[in-house]
């Protein structure tokens, strides 16, 4: 074996991100989060696109909050958005979705008896084409436990953070889980 510049097992770092964006092809994840989470680490609501300075920026509100009709140039769509472990990429993100193809899958595959719970599989969202012409499909992968490499990646989050426009990844102090029970003897 010849004597290399780079150590064995390096591996040239991709650009991290903390949300996972829906490429062409497989997209692998595991859903960590949960809408009953304290902080949740799922929300769902309404997204809209507001214009500043030459971009876009997004701008949720909570599903009872839904704005009136015309305060945007486009319709708010509905939205979950939700703690992943991107298998394909082994992060720990957040995925945001609105396309309601998908989300009608998914509410499918979380009342059927057979999927339930989707921290119990993995899902694989395949997607083909672009713009007006990008199709989906939704796939459930068959029951598994993760790996601890992948359980690692999970780390705390509070989606409310979400509809303040804030990162939901920087927690405060009171953002926190609260730690095991005292006894009260």
């Amino acid at each position: 074996m010849a004597d290399t510049f780079l150590p064995e097992d390096y591996q040239l770092p991709s650009a991290a991100n903390d949300y996972m964006k829906l490429q062409p092809g497989s997209n692998r994840f595991r859903i960590m989060g949960s809408f009953k989470a304290e902080p949740p680490t799922a929300v769902m609501g309404w997204l809209a696109w507001k214009r500043e300075a030459d971009k876009n920026s997004p701008v949720r509100f909570r599903m009872a909050d839904k704005p009136p009709v015309g305060s945007f140039d486009e319709e708010p769509k509905h939205f979950w958005a939700i703690g992943v472990i991107n298998v394909n990429h082994k992060m720990f993100q957040v995925l945001e979705l609105t396309q309601k193809s998908i989300l009608d899958e998914l509410d499918k595959m979380f009342k059927d008896a057979d999927w339930g719970d989707p921290k119990g599989y993995d899902i694989d969202i395949f997607r083909v084409g672009e713009n007006k012409e990008t199709k989906y499909q939704t796939n459930p992968k068959p029951h598994s436990d993760l790996s601890d490499e992948l359980l690692s990646l999970v780390r705390p989050l509070n989606l409310n953070r979400l509809f303040d426009g804030e990162d939901p990844f920087e927690l405060e102090l009171t953002d926190k889980e609260p730690g095991p029970a005292e006894p009260d003897f």
